[in-house]
């Protein structure tokens, strides 16, 4: 396994998740059939607030679904993370 770079994706505040998830993060968590129990941002240890849309960086437009804290979710989407690719949950399968 090894990281990628990622970048936030803005605008994406009023999308609902299509399979009925109550949020963003329990779409991620519904997916991957585990709790969220950390920002999944390398370095960053809080909490996982919100499932934050992200794409990966220099990789198109494809939509992810990450655990973030608010922190991490609310910095510019010129901000380069990485995270582990096998964490991303694509919005679209």
């Amino acid at each position: 396994m090894a990281y990628i770079n990622i970048r936030n994706k803005k605008g994406t505040s009023g999308n609902t998740p299509a399979d009925g998830s109550s949020s963003w993060l329990e779409f991620w968590e519904n997916k991957k059939g585990k709790k969220a129990t950390i920002c999944e941002v390398r370095g960053c240890y809080g909490n996982p607030d919100v499932g934050g849309h992200v794409i990966k960086d220099g990789q198109g437009s494809k939509e992810y679904i990450l655990p973030m804290s608010y922190g991490c979710n609310n910095k510019d989407e010129s901000h380069v993370f990485e995270a582990w690719e096998s964490d991303l949950v694509p919005v679209r399968g």
